[in-house]
């Protein structure tokens, strides 16, 4: 099945220093048509971010967001340059029977991931990024809502 093309305008950073998890969302998105970004630091992550204002979410281990990185993740929070989403990925708290559920109402993607959850999560958050940036064909939801 040809999966939904999303929007062709913006592109997706991926932030995490594990490469096998940088190769398989990588591919993921590109099987989708997204043009995507990598990065395994964050001192990468800023420079992508500056060279391309193209990219409209960030897709980051929430490990990966200290030092520079929290200025990264506060920059993006509070609107600094265009629209971007974050969405973050976190360790599993297993000891926790709350966790998943806390996590998914507040938009967290949880390790060990799951490829449809991260294709979801990506989608809406272009989806958010082009309408807040006001562009052409912007949806409230991503198309891949509808698969």
């Amino acid at each position: 099945m040809k999966h939904p093309i999303l929007r062709r305008d913006l592109s997706v950073l991926v932030l995490d220093s594990e490469v096998d998890v940088l190769d398989e969302v990588a591919a993921l998105l590109r099987r989708r048509d997204v043009t995507v970004h990598l990065a395994t630091s964050t001192h990468e992550a800023a420079e992508l971010l500056q060279d391309h204002p193209d990219i409209g979410v960030v897709l980051a281990d929430i490990t990966m967001l200290e030092g520079e990185g929290l200025h990264i993740a506060a920059d993006i929070l509070n609107g600094v340059g265009p629209a971007i989403e974050l969405v973050l990925i976190c360790s599993s708290f297993a000891h926790d029977e709350r966790s998943p559920a806390m996590m998914s109402q507040m938009g967290l993607l949880q390790e060990p991931l799951k490829l449809r959850d991260v294709a979801i999560s990506v989608g809406r958050g272009l989806a958010r990024a082009a309408s807040r940036r006001q562009l052409p064909g912007s949806m409230s939801l991503s198309a891949f809502d509808r698969h």
